[in-house]
């Protein structure tokens, strides 16, 4: 294990510390001082998973996104649209 893997490892099991609390943030799963290197290792790269899918979603979204064309957002709107004139009917009575 290289120095600033160590260096994470041993910031990671300090209770309080700001990569102790952000670990725990990421992944509901608290490190405390006892925990071994493998334990606090394999926390460390469920975080690096939940990273990753969470960034997968992000560029699947914005690709999403991005292929709505003119069209695709004239039928939203009007679907909308048409939505809000069958509300306010059925508010009247109509």
């Amino acid at each position: 294990m290289d120095d600033l893997v160590r260096e994470t490892v041993d910031r990671v099991r300090e209770p309080g510390s700001p990569e102790n609390l952000a670990l725990g943030q990421v992944t509901g799963t608290q490190v405390d001082a006892g925990a071994s290197e493998a334990e606090v290792l394999r926390v460390l790269l469920n975080a690096g998973r939940l990273a990753i899918q969470e960034k997968v979603m992000e560029n699947g979204y914005a690709a999403l996104a991005a292929s709505h064309d003119e069209e695709d957002r004239a039928h939203e709107a009007a679907m909308r649209s048409r939505g809000t004139r069958r509300r306010s009917r059925v508010g009247t009575g109509e």
